[in-house]
């Protein structure tokens, strides 16, 4: 499906991965309907991912009362947001590149302050704001970005020559089966960085990310994401530890901390295992295993702010932070079989 353009190239389209989120796209492109820049400066291109809920049908619906160009592009299969995104820029006509999310609302100078933005860069990472926080729970899940450095997709600026030169997104990061994706939004980042590519801040290309409807699932479907840490890894060795997962806090910079809380409360639940089998003393594996513990929870908490000490939802999260480990462990195991060392040859 097509909308008439003015045949005139424009200066950047925007890109939308889809997937059963029919009334999400709606209010996204609503927003866009918005923009200050002038809606036959840019097209937005929709990349159906083999939607199952009507999500294609309700783009189809909107498009005739659309200002600006809007191209839906069907897929034939499903192959995850990174293989909907070069679905998308294959048929982009404009030298700039949006990528956007379909559950993201793009504030009315998005698009305008985007463009200035990438003036010297070769990419621009935009400001991602987390909508309602007062609805945040360690149930829900929100994409925050608002100093950059972290890359995701859901609000960035790329010039279309950095496609032709290191290609697309790398289809490997997504589990076709599990329909569990991850890291192929930081994959690309970093494959422009190791080519001398300037990646750059758009403060004012903002967009508001609202936190998905709470379940006591979500703390669990996202530990499985790591399995595609090992992939990841392999590709990016000397970079994969600088520019993932770091926390700062009081000013101090910690890679991996997520991760290192994981190991470090499993092993302390196999040290309180084995002191029991040896008659030894129980309670320092026991302190070490629940300061750990409490760590992991206060990661899930923290951006509810002082809610995090008063809230119900707080106090349930921590059996569900005990069990988080496990399934994080049970990840990378998969990971080991989803991508094998000898795989070397990428998709996209």
């Amino acid at each position: 499906m097509h909308t008439p353009s003015s045949g005139a190239e424009p200066d950047v389209s925007v890109v939308i991965p889809l997937y059963n989120s029919s009334s999400l796209v709606r209010a996204c492109l609503d927003m866009l309907r918005s923009q200050t820049l002038d809606p036959q400066r840019f097209e937005v291109i929709v990349a159906d991912d083999c939607s199952t809920d009507g999500s294609a049908e309700a783009v189809e619906g909107m498009a005739a009362d659309l200002p600006f160009p809007l191209t839906l592009v069907r897929r034939s299969e499903n192959g995850g947001p990174g293989a909907a995104r070069n679905t998308g820029i294959h048929v982009a006509r404009a030298p700039v590149i949006a990528l956007l999310d379909a559950d993201t609302e793009p504030q009315p100078e998005w698009l305008e302050e985007g463009l200035k933005a990438i003036e010297g860069f070769d990419a621009v990472e935009g400001y991602t704001e987390i909508g309602d926080p007062e609805r945040i729970t360690p149930f829900t899940h929100q994409t925050e970005n608002t100093s950059g450095g972290t890359f995701p997709t859901c609000n960035m600026f790329v010039r279309r020559a950095v496609f032709q030169r290191i290609g697309g997104f790398d289809t490997r990061f997504y589990d076709r089966r599990a329909r569990v994706h991850y890291r192929e939004d930081t994959d690309f980042a970093l494959r422009m960085l190791e080519h001398g590519m300037r990646i750059g801040f758009a403060e004012k290309a903002k967009v508001i990310h609202r936190p998905l409807s709470p379940s006591w699932k979500r703390p669990l479907q996202l530990a499985r994401r790591y399995r595609h840490d090992r992939l990841l890894h392999r590709l990016h060795p000397e970079t994969f530890h600088r520019w993932t997962d770091v926390y700062t806090i009081f000013g101090l910079r910690f890679g991996r901390l997520r991760q290192k809380l994981y190991w470090a409360y499993l092993g302390g639940l196999a040290a309180t295992v084995l002191a029991a089998v040896a008659s030894l003393p129980l309670w320092p594996p026991v302190v070490w295993s629940a300061a750990c513990l409490l760590g992991i929870w206060w990661l899930h908490v923290r951006r509810m702010g002082r809610r995090a000490f008063t809230s119900l939802s707080s106090l349930a999260a921590v059996p569900v932070c005990a069990v988080v480990p496990f399934v994080y462990a049970a990840s990378l195991a998969r990971g080991v079989f989803l991508h094998p060392a000898k795989e070397t040859v990428a998709t996209r």
